[in-house]
This record gives C-alpha cells, sequence and structure tokens, in this order.
C-alpha cells in the first residue's frame, strides 16, 4: 500500500508541475487491456501522455532508466486505444509521450518532454 500511497502523491505532484506549466487535465490512470496511463492531458492541440516515475531515494538517471522499452509499448499502444475509443484519428491528432521523473530525497522533479 505503501508504494501505491507514493505513486499517487507523485501523480499528484506531476500533475501540479503540468497545470502550472499551463496543461489541462484530462484523465488519470486510464486503463485498458493493453496497460495504462498515469496521466492524460492537453497542451493546446497535443494529447500529451504522461509517464510517472516516482522513487524516495534513487538519483534522477536511476529513475529514468527504470523505463524500459516494453513499458513505452504498452504506453503507446494504451494511447492509441484511448485516442480509438474516443474517435480522435491518431494519425490526425498531435500527440506526445512525456515522462515526470520524481525523486524524493534529494526533492527533484524533471519534466522530459517527447520522451520517447
Amino acid at each position: 500500500m505503501l508504494r501505491k500511497a507514493q505513486g499517487n502523491a507523485g501523480e499528484d505532484q506531476a500533475i501540479d508541475h503540468l497545470t502550472q506549466q499551463g496543461l489541462t487535465l484530462v484523465e488519470r490512470n486510464f486503463r485498458c487491456d493493453l496497460g495504462e496511463i498515469d496521466i492524460i492531458m492537453r497542451d493546446g492541440e497535443h494529447w500529451v501522455f504522461v509517464e510517472v516515475k516516482s522513487r524516495s531515494n534513487e538519483d534522477f538517471a536511476t529513475v529514468v532508466e527504470q523505463i524500459t522499452a516494453a513499458q513505452c509499448q504498452r504506453v503507446r499502444r494504451s494511447a492509441q486505444f484511448y485516442l480509438l475509443s474516443h474517435k480522435l484519428d491518431e494519425h490526425q491528432t498531435y500527440m506526445r509521450f512525456d515522462v515526470i521523473a520524481i525523486c524524493q530525497q534529494p526533492a527533484q522533479l524533471h519534466w522530459l518532454q517527447d520522451a520517447f
């Protein structure tokens, strides 16, 4: 349960940061059979699919390195499903995949736009 609470707190931090940067929250924790997307936001015309990685005491590089190619593929497929289920054509829709990496000790938040 501690891990889930830490994940939720990280997502809250990410949403706060992104909304301060002008993005608009659309959905949180979108799940389908293909996978999960932590946060879906809008940045102007762009649909932004955000993967949040939050750790209590690891350095930034370690957090980012924990995002695997398979995980990126699951997020991409889930995003395609999301767009189709909302009757949006993925070939005519601007989208990007961002990563928010959060370390609690020392306190850091890094926003990687168009990360994969």
